[in-house]
């Protein structure tokens, strides 16, 4: 379906690129924020990204999903913007080797005594607790549905960096949740 609307934008239906942004533009956002957290930084991210895309969809070569390729311009252009604002960097080198196996499931456990209203407010306060990497990968993984392999296509993160963060963040989740509880 998106092929579709790919190539009519590519055969000059600029309107044909609307249905992309509106089918992308939510999660852009989720990524833009989750990397720079700051509102009006992601909006404006978010629409260099996929400014940037139109301009360089004829470069896109189909070895990736769109989304992947769409997601990892988002997260470049986030990173840009705190380069450009002096910020810190958010990519860190993570390695631990021993850490406690969660699972979701141990979360999901934890959160069966609420209803689904109070389950997001109680899950996007425990990711309001996480580092920024650990509130990126999350969000790929989750709320994007990326795979390890994207993620570290999209972050040039290893995949075993990829594998930590995911956990660590897990952890401190199912920490969080359990605390609630």
């Amino acid at each position: 379906m998106i092929n579709h609307y790919l190539s009519k934008v590519i055969k000059g239906d600029v309107s044909a690129y609307s249905y992309i942004v509106d089918q992308y533009k939510n999660m852009a956002f989720s990524i833009a924020y989750r990397v720079v957290n700051n509102r009006e930084d992601a909006e404006e991210i978010t629409q260099d990204a996929f400014l940037k895309a139109y301009n360089s969809l004829k470069r896109f070569n189909h070895k990736s999903k769109f989304s992947t390729w769409l997601y990892k311009i988002v997260y470049n252009t986030a990173i840009s913007k705190i380069r450009e604002n002096k910020k810190k960097s958010v990519v860190n080198q993570l390695i631990d080797k021993d850490i406690e196996n969660i699972n979701i499931e141990d979360i999901d456990n934890v959160l069966v005594k609420f209803d689904e209203e109070h389950q997001k407010k109680i899950i996007n306060s425990a990711i309001d607790k996480l580092s920024e990497n650990e509130k990126l990968i999350i969000t790929f993984y989750y709320l994007a549905e990326k795979s390890i392999n994207e993620i570290t296509e999209i972050t040039n993160f290893s995949s075993s960096n990829v594998k930590v963060i995911l956990h660590r963040a897990r952890k401190k989740m199912y920490e969080e949740l359990r605390i609630r509880n």
